[in-house]
């Protein structure tokens, strides 16, 4: 028997539900110049744009900060704790690499940088450059072009460290080779003047406190001293009493105790004392920052690649756009005849009212 299958018309799927390796490419050929002069063009802009931009020079600098040795106090505090007292630490205390890249990027620092500008070498010596004229700034105000110019200079800043060797890394970024390596100097010039800054003011507090702690250590010596000298007048004869030399050997731990405090303490107060007037750096310098020779290519090369990348992408909107206008004048050709119709009367009641303005008579007399 015969069997007779019915073929009804095959069902349409919606253009763009399922696409196909071989739709795509017959669709890229079908397109192909509207694609290839997208890409064309945006590449040309982007290398028209690559061309006229400014060179840009990157600076770089790298340091260590202290690890954090306390010096001569460590002995001193460790002892001071064994008899339940606590002394402030030292100002050599270490900072973490965290705590710098924060304060490169601070507004005290930068502030710092925009008011006293930054020194370059010129034919004529050294020179002093005006971080606004430089980035342009043109506001006459004094509060918004400083913020202006502090807003550039932090853009063209960038840190960074690494955590296994705590290594601090300061990148400056501007198109004078000179002046990326002179704001790169001021900067560690600045973490230097704080760190110092910081540590002789804390150690100005911390002799204030040893002093004064000091003094009352050797009042409470004085006293206890004196206590064992009335007990050794009164009792000259006390190694057959118990009791009295239970009395003497207490008085005597007491006379050790406050000695060693403040042995102690006077070691604290010289080494305060010391930490307030030294001028040793803080920070080691990895690499400074000398003025870069090239300039930075990366960026031209991203310019470059971003301008071809948005040209195919383009390209590929207007080869749909125009595809889909085809496909809708093709499967729909009345609506798409109204549409058009409806357009071009828009265009000229809009073009009308143009005119009719533009042609007002005016009244004369």
């Amino acid at each position: 028997m015969n069997s007779e299958v019915s073929q009804g018309p095959a069902a349409q799927v919606p253009y763009g539900h399922e696409i196909v390796l071989l739709d795509v490419a017959s669709f890229v050929i079908r397109r192909r110049l509207v694609i290839i002069a997208s890409t064309f063009v945006g590449t040309l802009l982007a290398f028209v744009v690559t061309l006229t931009a400014k060179f840009e020079y990157t600076a770089t600098a790298s340091f260590l900060p202290h690890q954090g040795d306390q010096g001569g106090l460590t002995g001193a505090s460790s002892l001071a704790q064994q008899f339940g007292l606590s002394m402030p630490r030292s100002a050599d205390a270490g900072r973490s690499p965290q705590f710098y890249q924060d304060l490169l990027e601070s507004r005290s620092v930068l502030d710092a940088i925009v008011l006293s500008g930054v020194e370059v070498p010129t034919a004529d010596g050294p020179g002093t450059i005006d971080l606004a004229e430089h980035f342009l700034i043109k506001n006459q105000v004094p509060e918004i072009r400083q913020a202006m110019t502090r807003e550039a200079l932090a853009a063209a800043i960038s840190t960074g460290f690494a955590i296994a060797t705590s290594v601090v890394t300061v990148r400056v970024r501007t198109s004078d080779p000179e002046v990326s390596a002179g704001i790169g100097r001021r900067l560690l010039e600045l973490v230097s003047e704080f760190d110092l800054g910081t540590r002789q003011s804390q150690a100005s507090a911390e002799r204030d406190f040893s002093a004064e702690r000091l003094g009352q250590l050797r009042a409470e010596l004085f006293t206890t001293e004196d206590s064992l000298k009335a007990f050794l007048e009164e009792n000259r004869q006390f190694g057959n009493s118990p009791s009295l030399q239970f009395e003497h050997d207490r008085l005597l731990r007491r006379v050790v105790m406050r000695q060693e405090l403040v042995s102690a303490m006077a070691q604290a107060y010289q080494q305060a004392r010391i930490d307030q007037v030294r001028n040793t750096p803080v920070i080691t310098v990895i690499d400074r920052p000398d003025p870069p020779v090239m300039p930075n290519a990366r960026g031209r090369l991203t310019t470059l690649m971003l301008g071809v990348i948005l040209g195919v992408l383009a390209g590929f909107g207007l080869a749909f756009a125009r595809d889909f206008s085809e496909r809708v004048r093709e499967e729909d050709g009345d609506n798409y005849r109204e549409f058009k119709e409806a357009l071009g009367a828009a265009k000229r009641d809009l073009l009308g009212v143009r005119h009719g303005r533009q042609r007002t008579p005016t009244s004369g007399n």
